[in-house]
């Protein structure tokens, strides 16, 4: 059955004959490559645990077509949906965007509905590089372990605090110990449609539970190397409910930061820049 499934993964060339002809419906066969996953069972995860990472995977692939299927196949977008409520940065400090932006060509994966508008942030020194020392220290990075913050005021619907950091191993390359792509990660309702994911978080740093409310601000956990991650970072989405799976990702409309040095009163921010928090206002529009 195994094999099959990442013999599914030829699929994925399919996806380029959408891009050629312009058709959507045709880039989704992008997303058989995620069968790939098949043949990457890690030696650091038991049987099962592997199993629910594949299961993940593939709960993720069936979920950009229902993702579709509920916004009538127009997904969201920064011209066509309006933000309900305005975002901090989810950390303290100036940050580097690695990766996210709010249209094809800065997004974080396109074709992953969920991720669509996500970001990757790390923290970057003079030199543009984000550890010093040996890379394969997770205490090298200039981001492991730093306060991770609630970005607006909501209630947690889910906190999750148990997988290991994932080890360093050659660059670009990852072994996710963990069963769940997100690692230790934190869910928050904001409003009724509008929900923040926060992963790759450090073991046991979690500081809140399902059910707490969280204020905007509020130190709700540190910055760590769980999940599907090659180095510390924070991976930051808003998205269409509370499945990482299967909710639609929507444009970030953060509020009250500094972008390169400049104040931002409120607008969407792209890769490549570095960011920062100025004040903290009010989360309703």
């Amino acid at each position: 059955m195994l094999k099959f499934i990442s013999k599914l993964q030829w699929l994925f060339w399919v996806g380029f004959l959408g891009v050629f002809f312009d058709n959507q419906y045709l880039t989704l066969f992008f997303l058989f490559g995620l069968c790939g996953f098949a043949n990457v069972f890690s030696p650091m995860r038991n049987n099962i645990q592997n199993l629910m990472f594949l299961g993940q995977n593939l709960w993720m692939l069936v979920g950009i077509l229902i993702a579709h299927f509920r916004h009538g196949f127009k997904l969201p977008d920064k011209n066509s949906y309006k933000p309900q409520v305005q975002y901090s940065l989810p950390f303290d400090g100036e940050w580097y965007i690695a990766n996210g932006g709010v249209d094809k060509e800065t997004s974080h994966s396109w074709f992953l509905p969920s991720q669509r508008y996500a970001y990757d942030f790390f923290i970057m020194n003079n030199e543009e590089t984000t550890f010093s020392g040996e890379r394969e220290q997770l205490e090298n990075y200039f981001c492991f372990a730093e306060n991770v913050l609630a970005p607006a005021d909501g209630v947690v619907i889910s906190a999750v605090s148990h997988f290991p950091n994932t080890p360093i191993i050659a660059e670009g390359q990852v072994d996710c110990t963990a069963s769940d792509v997100r690692g230790n990660h934190i869910i928050i309702r904001h409003s009724k449609h509008e929900y923040s994911m926060i992963a790759h978080l450090l073991p046991e740093s979690i500081c809140v539970k399902k059910g707490d409310s969280v204020s905007r601000g509020q130190v709700i956990a540190k910055c760590g190397n769980s999940g599907n991650t090659s180095e510390p970072h924070i991976h930051f989405q808003i998205q269409y409910g509370k499945s990482f799976a299967i909710s639609a990702g929507l444009p970030v409309l953060f509020a009250h930061i500094i972008v390169d040095g400049k104040k931002t009163p409120q607008g969407f921010i792209t890769n490549g820049h570095y960011v920062k928090n100025d004040d903290l206002i009010s989360p309703y529009i």
